[in-house]
């Protein structure tokens, strides 16, 4: 089940979005990346949630409103955020497109990956289908699998992947279509990122909407519009907008400081490496997988994917990615127990983990399973 979140919000009402609700989803959808958006492509989100807009309605729906018996796919890319140089929103619709086209189904609405979710509204807009009220997880992950919603537990069933890219790039086009069991047709998709210099856009499905409900982060896009009004609401100011964040996430400031050091590498569809804060006397260490996913003060772990770990700038607000922050940055570490906001239950299946820590070197399901932590 999605934990941690009130149910109040599940049964939201249907909501038509618009420009002012673009730019509560902008603000809060890059801060929930986790590291793995920020400033440098607010203007890729937007121009992507502008032309959802611009293609159609786009219809904000409870899960509750679906039928259970009804079919719903999920949009998303796939590849290191970093990366995306080589993709565009044609390549988010004909990601859909292909999909729809393997596998038959016609979907009766798009969930996002993770927020910021604006892939879900293209292809919402596109199909003249709602956009569910839920997402695979409520903040960023590195890999399909943790964003699988218990698909990862069961190599027995099937799931189709379909992936585009290269639209507004150097003219090398790509387009690639996954059966399978979750964790071979990933590794087919991760392979096509990497061709296309990181990052291709991405479907996969169908699932039934009784399936997500249970395993889904339910609520994830209510609870990323209400933390995007309260930092719209607070402005450009950097004290307010923590405060803001802080509050409506239950969360924590871990520290304000300087970028010291700085180890993140690409390789394989994977950015991985750390980030050393230096706070004053106190020194805190950011373990990256595309996102951020482990957090220690002083050698000693204080926060452990699926916990959010976000980074702002301290004068303004606005989150920063990985990719942002350079030796030298000033930045604000801001942390919240995964308790406090949706997720989904893909990431509480300790068989997604040991790639990742693999990859990083460090422990991440001990932590992350962790009922007490």
């Amino acid at each position: 089940m999605a934990l941690g979140f009130s149910e109040a919000l599940a049964a939201m009402p249907e909501s038509i979005a618009d420009q002012a609700t673009l730019e509560a989803a902008l603000e809060a959808g890059l801060l929930l990346s986790a590291g793995g958006s920020g400033r440098a492509s607010v203007a890729r989100h937007r121009q992507i949630g502008e032309a959802a807009l611009a293609r159609g309605v786009v219809r904000v729906v409870s899960i509750e409103e679906f039928e259970a018996e009804g079919q719903l796919i999920i949009a998303t890319g796939v590849g290191a955020p970093g990366q995306a140089k080589n993709v565009g929103a044609e390549d988010c619709i004909e990601a859909a497109k292909l999909l729809i086209r393997s596998t038959g189904v016609n979907p009766a609405g798009v969930i996002p990956g993770h927020v910021p979710g604006f892939y879900a509204w293209l292809q919402a807009a596109d199909l003249g289908v709602p956009v569910a009220d839920v997402a695979a997880n409520g903040r960023g992950h590195p890999t399909v699998k943790m964003g699988g919603m218990g698909f990862a537990a069961r190599p027995d069933l099937t799931i189709t992947q379909a992936g585009a890219g290269g639209y507004g790039g150097n003219g090398n086009r790509i387009s690639v279509v996954a059966e399978g069991n979750i964790a071979a047709t990933s590794s087919v998709m991760r392979h096509a990122a990497v061709q296309n210099d990181g990052l291709i856009m991405a479907a996969r499905g169908p699932l039934s909407v009784s399936w997500v409900r249970e395993h889904g982060a339910v609520g994830a896009i209510s609870f990323q519009l209400g933390l995007g009004q309260r930092m719209v609401e607070a402005g450009a100011n950097g004290e307010r907008r923590i405060e803001a964040i802080v509050d409506f996430t239950s969360g924590a400031l871990a520290g304000i400081g300087v970028v010291s050091e700085k180890t993140v590498a690409y390789k394989e569809g994977f950015e991985t490496g750390e980030i050393r804060v230096r706070c004053g006397q106190s020194e805190l260490l950011l373990g990256i997988c595309n996102e951020y996913m482990t957090l220690s003060r002083d050698g000693e772990r204080i926060a452990t994917f699926p916990d959010l770990i976000a980074t702002v700038d301290p004068q303004r607000g606005d989150a920063l990615s990985i990719s942002e922050l350079d030796r030298g940055t000033r930045v604000a570490v801001i942390v919240a127990s995964k308790r406090n906001f949706p997720i989904g239950s893909g990431v509480l299946d300790p068989g997604v983990y040991p790639e990742v820590e693999t990859r990083m070197g460090v422990e991440i399901a001990r932590y992350a399973l962790d009922p007490e932590a």
